[in-house]
C-alpha cells in the first residue's frame, strides 16, 4: 500500500475542507450585497471602538485583504550530511531536524541595537552557515541575548523555529552559537489565496477572548506557520502573527504571540499550529 499516497489524499481533503468553510463563512457574514457589505463594515467599526474602549490600543490595522499560498516542505535529514562543510563550530544534527552549534571563536563587538551589522556577514558566510543566504534579520522576533534570522519562501517569511536561526548573544554583544531550521524544497500546492486583513485578524481575537482588556498590540505580520505535519513532509500556511502584552494582571508586561489562519480566521493554539495527519507526531511552533 502506498501511504505516501494516502497521507497526501489526507493532506488534499483537509485543504479543500478548509477552502469550503472560508468561502461558507464569508458568505454567512458578509453576504452577497453591497447592503450587507456596508452592515459587516458599520459592525467591525463599533467593535474597533468596544476594544478602545476596553483600553485595547493599537495602530490603525490595515482593512486590505492579503493573498498567501497553502506551501509543502520535505521532512528529511539531507541537511544533516552537510554539517561536515561548517567550519569553527562544534555543530550537531538533533532529533527534530534541528542544527544546533557552537562556535569555536565566539563573534565579539556585536552592536546590541543593531546586531545585523556584524551578522549579516555571518549568515551569508557558507563555512560558517548553511544556505544563509535564505535568511533575513528579523528584529520582531529578536530580543537582547536571542537575535532570529528568518527563513524567506515564496512570497513571504517563517515564523516558526524550524525555519529560522537564533543567535545566543550574552550582554556584553558575544555571540558564542546558534541554533538553525531550515525548510527543504518549498512547493506551493495550489494557486493564490486571498486572506482577512489584519483588521479582521484583530477583531477575531477580541471576540474569542483572545485579548485582554487593558492590552497593547505591540506588532502584527502576516506569516507563514507551520498548520499540517505528515510523515515525510509538513504544509505552512499564511498566518496573522499578533504580539501582544497586558498592562496589567498576572501577565502584566509579558510579550504573548497571538496567531490567526489568515485563510479561514481560525485562532490557532499558542503553543503549535500543527495539526497530525495519518497518524503522525504533533510537533510544536
Amino acid at each position: 500500500m502506498d501511504f505516501r499516497r494516502i497521507e497526501w489524499l489526507f493532506l488534499v481533503a483537509f485543504i479543500v475542507i478548509d477552502i469550503f468553510l472560508f468561502v461558507a463563512f464569508q458568505r454567512d457574514t458578509t453576504g452577497q450585497t453591497d447592503t450587507t457589505s456596508s452592515k459587516s463594515a458599520d459592525s467591525d467599526t463599533t467593535i474597533v471602538k468596544e476594544m478602545h474602549a476596553d483600553e485595547i490600543s493599537f495602530s490603525s490595522p490595515s482593512k486590505k485583504s492579503g493573498e498567501g499560498y497553502y506551501i509543502s516542505t520535505t521532512n528529511n535529514d539531507g541537511i544533516k550530511s552537510e554539517l561536515t562543510e561548517l567550519s569553527d563550530q562544534t555543530v550537531r544534527y538533533e532529533t527534530d531536524g534541528l542544527i544546533t552549534s557552537t562556535f569555536k571563536t565566539p563573534v565579539t563587538n556585536v552592536d546590541i541595537k543593531h546586531p545585523d551589522k556584524t551578522l549579516d556577514t555571518v549568515v551569508n558566510n557558507g563555512a560558517l552557515i548553511l544556505y544563509g543566504t535564505h535568511y533575513l534579520y528579523n528584529a520582531q522576533l529578536s530580543s537582547r541575548n536571542t537575535i532570529v534570522y528568518t527563513q524567506h519562501v515564496t512570497d513571504g517569511q517563517i515564523y516558526s523555529r524550524f525555519g529560522e536561526i537564533r543567535f545566543s548573544m550574552t550582554n556584553d554583544g558575544t555571540v558564542t552559537g546558534y541554533t538553525q531550521g531550515y525548510l527543504a524544497n518549498v512547493a506551493t500546492l495550489r494557486e493564490k489565496t486571498d486572506t482577512i486583513s489584519e483588521r479582521k485578524a484583530l477583531i477575531w481575537l477580541y471576540q474569542y477572548n483572545q485579548i485582554a482588556n487593558n492590552t497593547k498590540v505591540i506588532w502584527t505580520q502576516l506569516a507563514y506557520t507551520r498548520y499540517f505535519d505528515l510523515k515525510n513532509s509538513s504544509v505552512y500556511i499564511p498566518t496573522w502573527v499578533i504580539a501582544v502584552k497586558a498592562n496589567s494582571g498576572n501577565n502584566a508586561g509579558v510579550l504573548q504571540i497571538k496567531r490567526v489562519n489568515a485563510f479561514t480566521g481560525a485562532i490557532l493554539d499558542t503553543n503549535s499550529s500543527v495539526k497530525s495527519v495519518s497518524g503522525a507526531t504533533s510537533m510544536s511552533e
